[in-house]
């Protein structure tokens, strides 16, 4: 690795401004986040793992502090190539490479398309296709029923996935009104949270690329197969989005993996289980457990429970 100092930085990747923080020290690992259109800095404070790793946050194209392309170019073979090029400008030998939601369908991608450039494969709240709570989101969030801000938070939420939306700031306020659900508890730590990201700014465009040019047909489960990186997958018990189904689902798919289920977390399990999630990936990252007792391969694999 080459001398990677804390601080923000701009690199001009595949024509593009791409715009990457780093923090920390220790192993590199490279953090994806999600959206697509989403600011970067959702990641917040990440639990804390920069103690013990030197954490690189890409900005993806289009989001948060980067550049959108001139070409409207948001597949995701775009954002693995984005990764990989700030690979190779960074001098990152074998990195541990974090996705999360979106960017767990990138780094899945990624593995699969680079698969001599990773030491460890993340995915935290993933996916590997359009899951049926985009067709039936009451189905899926009955069980908020009886909160008292549901009915305000649904009609955000189904404008929010329609695509109804027409400007970045439009849709960064219907996306303040829905992101509730993506939460187990509004509890201390999700509110303070909200608090502090509030005043990020979503971009409307790579959205509506993903609805458009690849929501229709995405199914990356065929590819899982492929993957040959020892890998983790991390999902929220109550996370609707991202199913405990489907990671599971990944799980098997992928020859050496191990999922982790954070039973009080919906989509956030970084911020509402932050102890959990740093002691998980530090175990990981640093290679803590005893490596054949994490890792099975074929279609067996090690699920673990816990609270925060």
């Amino acid at each position: 690795m080459s001398n990677v100092s804390s601080g923000e930085y701009d690199a001009f990747l595949n024509g593009n401004r791409i715009h990457y923080s780093i923090r920390g020290s220790g192993p590199p690992l490279i953090a994806h986040s999600g959206g697509p259109g989403m600011d970067a800095r959702l990641w917040d404070n990440l639990a804390g793992i920069d103690a013990f790793a030197t954490v690189i946050i890409i900005h993806p194209r289009g989001s948060g502090l980067s550049d959108a392309p001139a070409d409207g170019a948001y597949a995701l073979a775009d954002y693995v190539d984005d990764i990989e090029a700030l690979r190779c400008h960074l001098n990152l030998e074998k990195p541990t490479l974090l996705g999360w939601s979106h960017g767990a369908a990138v780094a899945q991608q990624y593995a699969r398309m680079h698969p001599g450039s990773l030491s460890r494969l993340i995915l935290h709240s993933a996916f590997t296709r359009v899951v049926d709570a985009f067709t039936d989101p009451e189905g899926a969030l009955v069980s908020y029923k009886e909160q008292p801000w549901y009915e305000e938070s649904i009609a955000a939420l189904k404008r929010w996935w329609s695509g109804d939306c027409q400007t970045d700031e439009e849709m960064t306020e219907v996306c303040r009104r829905a992101i509730k659900f993506y939460f187990f508890s509004l509890d201390t730590k999700a509110m303070q949270y909200l608090q502090r990201i509030n005043h990020l700014t979503l971009r409307l465009a790579p959205l509506a690329a993903f609805w458009m040019n690849e929501a229709p047909n995405l199914d990356i489960r065929s590819g899982l197969q492929d993957i040959r990186v020892p890998s983790l997958v991390l999902v929220g018990q109550h996370d609707f989005i991202t199913p405990v189904a489907m990671s599971r689902e990944i799980v098997r798919g992928i020859p050496d993996c191990e999922l982790e289920i954070f039973e009080e977390s919906g989509h956030f399990a970084h911020v509402e289980e932050p102890e959990r999630f740093y002691q998980v990936i530090k175990q990981f990252v640093l290679d803590e457990k005893n490596e054949q007792s994490r890792f099975e391969t074929n279609s067996q694999f090690i699920e673990v429970h816990g609270n925060g």
